[in-house]
């Protein structure tokens, strides 16, 4: 009788220790460093140097969902490498807005937007045709280094030369003046881009599909509490089953 009053009284602490108090979670919540990088137009710098896009945008609405004041000012921006870094090593940071693949979703914690981008191999236009003649392996293809496109890649063993850059802008720019075949890139972000750049998105075009339905994710430590992930997961369901989240998307990504 007394072992099972123990084993009990054992049980019941254990539960009450791991249930997830949600003032704990905000706490947690509020406290958490944000970094994301220049990836439009989901998150980047307009004109005054703010930060905005659609992912930003719903970050501030699940945080007004869970009665957060969190200004968008307190969010850093890094170059995609830091970013990763950062995440890897520090408990107390999350990111946006990041690619699935396999790798990431054993690296960190991921919660998906109900939203998925394609990425695809993308070229000029006018030289479509030529290239679709070319083998894989004849190709020249410029990626951002870490980047989803150059990921792709490398999972599917594509035999295609890859030229790393550092930025979208510089690829696009390899692309433009045709010292690369083609860039393997997120469609909304190249085609962003081009229109940031003054040129019409119709210069280019996809020229192979490497993924038609990625999702795009906020980002946590792997070692985050599973009832912050679950907190924050609940109020971005909630958001988006009062259909809030849509008109976000087509005020920055058009179809």
């Amino acid at each position: 009788m007394l072992k099972f009053f123990t084993g009990l009284i054992l049980l019941l602490f254990t539960s009450s220790s791991f249930a997830c108090v949600e003032s704990k979670n905000k706490l947690f919540l509020s406290k958490i460093h944000w970094v994301t990088e220049d990836y439009p137009p989901y998150n980047y710098l307009d004109e005054s140097g703010r930060l905005v896009g659609a992912v930003p945008e719903i970050l501030a609405m699940i945080y007004g969902e869970l009665s957060i004041k969190k200004r968008g000012n307190n969010i850093i921006l890094l170059p995609w490498a830091r970013l990763i870094m950062y995440m890897e090593r520090y408990p107390d940071y999350a990111a946006f807005s990041m690619v699935t693949t396999l790798e990431r979703a054993k690296k960190f914690k991921l919660v998906p937007l109900p939203i998925t981008t394609k990425i695809s191999i993308l070229a000029l236009t006018s030289n479509i045709d030529t290239l679709q003649n070319k083998a894989i392996d004849e190709l020249t293809v410029a990626v951002v280094r870490g980047d989803i496109g150059q990921k792709l890649l490398n999972i599917q063993e594509n035999p295609a030369q890859q030229v790393e850059t550092t930025s979208a802008i510089s690829m696009l720019e390899m692309l433009l003046r045709k010292r690369v075949d083609a860039i393997a890139y997120s469609e909304d972000v190249t085609y962003y881009q081009l229109k940031k750049l003054g040129v019409e998105t119709s210069t280019v075009s996809s020229l192979y599909l490497l993924k038609d339905d990625s999702d795009v994710n906020f980002v946590f430590h792997k070692d985050a509490s599973n009832c912050v992930i679950d907190l924050f997961t609940k109020k971005l369901e909630v958001l988006n089953e009062s259909g809030k989240l849509l008109p976000v998307w087509k005020k920055y990504i058009q179809d």
